[in-house]
């Protein structure tokens, strides 16, 4: 690494917190994972909350091993899941544990409003009407816990509250902000409109910062504990989704995607959002991505029913299974058509107790080997159906589906994806939100760089896999 700038960044999921050093050469983006370990919700008397100040505790030990792995870093960026928030009382602290947005919260706040509303709060802001987004979360705070949102005096989404930890600046940025339904995607600002219909106080959101700007520098404490210098904290897509897209190695402008992780993205990204009945009635959403530009995207369910499906049966049987092995368990049903095609968004598939009983209602299935079949081949239907979708309300052709994240690994099914949709699959890289992250801190080093120069130096920088449609899918 030798001539090389180094960086930082945070890939923190519903799943893990990873840190991982990044390294540019001049030519090429190189990463490496340097800390990771488990992330996961936390139940209390009745709802889910995230650990915050464990999440912090181990992103600062993430720098101190960044500092042990490099002679120097330049600066650090935080890319996290959307939509959740912690709220921020009058002396500057958390008054809670973020609350976690497979709560009912947003569903509560979601049926108050009626289809007349919904619409119209489409109409304003081009972002799809889903019970999770932060706008139902908080209408239904207020009505389920009200005195949270009394106290608040500041409301800070995940990577906003991790960068007000680390350096004290209270901002936001479009990507993760747009994950709120509080944007006008037309003009990538808070809409009035919207703060009028609903009632939620504007005075809780923090100002909007560009991209490749510092946030803010690391707080003289925190440097002191670790014995380094006030890092600069840089303005990345800080949504997870819109960091990863980022790096989408397409060589032009129009191109298709699927970030696959826990869930799976499914879009494109636009100069301007596309509000539409079409856009709104298949379920896409026009979120903030980088530089201004709109990642119109469905947000469906991924890896989320298979994780499950395996973490039930290594509990069921005191052991660990491989991906490779859970595969093989689905291929006699594949192979025999005795699998059963689901929606993988069914409402019972979203936080069940156990993921293969819910299965099972749905299906009628109680084989373990056709339960997990139908799993693989229900995710590339509903991924072929979305890009068929997604062709439709562009109206362009996209030829290949770039599937990136580490969902990308998944061999198996990036082939019954081929398979369904007809298209070539190229999958990678597997590091998409963290190379999303260190690719933005690289454009904030070299000014003038522009998204597409970054895309072909990440081009440059990973190994892609290619796979064809094959005449009949499995």
């Amino acid at each position: 690494m030798s001539g090389s700038t180094h960086y930082l960044g945070f890939d923190c999921g519903n799943s893990s917190i990873r840190t991982v050093l990044g390294s540019y050469d001049g030519r090429r983006i190189t990463t490496e994972v340097i800390r990771q370990v488990p992330n996961f919700a936390l139940h209390g008397v009745n709802y889910d909350y995230w650990d915050i100040l464990a999440i912090f505790r181990e992103m600062q030990l993430g720098i101190k091993a960044g500092m042990e792995a490099a002679e120097h870093i330049s600066s650090f960026g935080v890319s996290t899941w959307g939509i959740d928030f912690g709220l921020i009382g009058e002396s500057g602290e958390l008054l809670s544990y973020p609350l976690c947005y497979r709560n009912p919260l947003g569903a509560a706040g979601m049926d108050s409003r009626t289809p007349a509303e919904l619409n119209e709060l489409f109409a304003d802001t081009g972002i799809q009407n889903l019970p999770m987004n932060s706008l139902y979360q908080i209408l239904g705070l207020k009505k389920m816990l009200p005195e949270y949102y009394a106290m608040a005096r500041k409301l800070l989404l995940i990577p906003d509250l991790l960068n007000y930890y680390f350096t004290g600046e209270m901002n936001s940025e479009t990507a993760i902000a747009s994950t709120t339904q509080l944007l006008d995607m037309r003009t990538s600002s808070y809409s009035d409109a919207v703060f009028t219909e609903t009632g939620i106080r504007r005075d809780l959101f923090p100002p909007l910062i560009g991209h490749a700007q510092v946030r803010g520098l690391l707080r003289e404490e925190i440097a002191q504990r670790l014995g380094i210098g006030r890092l600069p904290a840089v303005s990345v897509p800080a949504h997870d989704t819109a960091a990863a897209i980022v790096s989408v190695p397409a060589e032009g402008k129009d191109f298709a995607y699927i970030s696959s992780g826990t869930w799976s993205l499914i879009g494109t990204e636009l100069d301007n959002p596309i509000i539409s009945d079409a856009v709104r009635d298949y379920g896409f959403s026009n979120e903030g991505g980088a530089f201004g530009t709109i990642t119109l995207l469905k947000n469906s369910c991924g890896m989320h029913i298979l994780q499950n499906i395996k973490r039930e049966l290594e509990f069921g049987n005191s052991r660990s299974y491989s991906w490779e092995e859970i595969v093989e368990m689905s291929l006699p049903s594949l192979h025999k058509n005795t699998f059963v095609v689901f929606d993988p968004n069914d409402q019972t598939l979203y936080n069940p107790v156990s993921m293969i009983t819910a299965i099972q209602e749905l299906t009628g299935l109680d084989d373990i080997g056709a339960i997990t079949a139908s799993a693989y081949h229900s995710l590339a239907v509903s991924y072929s159906e979305a890009i068929e979708q997604l062709e439709k309300i562009t109206g362009k052709h996209y030829p290949v589906i770039h599937i990136i994240g580490g969902g990308s690994r998944n061999g198996h099914l990036n082939q019954m994806t081929a398979d369904l949709s007809g298209k070539r699959v190229a999958a990678g890289p597997d590091e998409a939100t963290a190379l999303g992250v260190i690719a933005v801190q690289v454009m904030h080093d070299n000014s003038g760089m522009t998204i597409t120069e970054v895309r072909s130096i990440i081009r440059n920088s990973i190994e892609i896999t290619e796979y064809l449609p094959r005449p009949f899918s499995l």
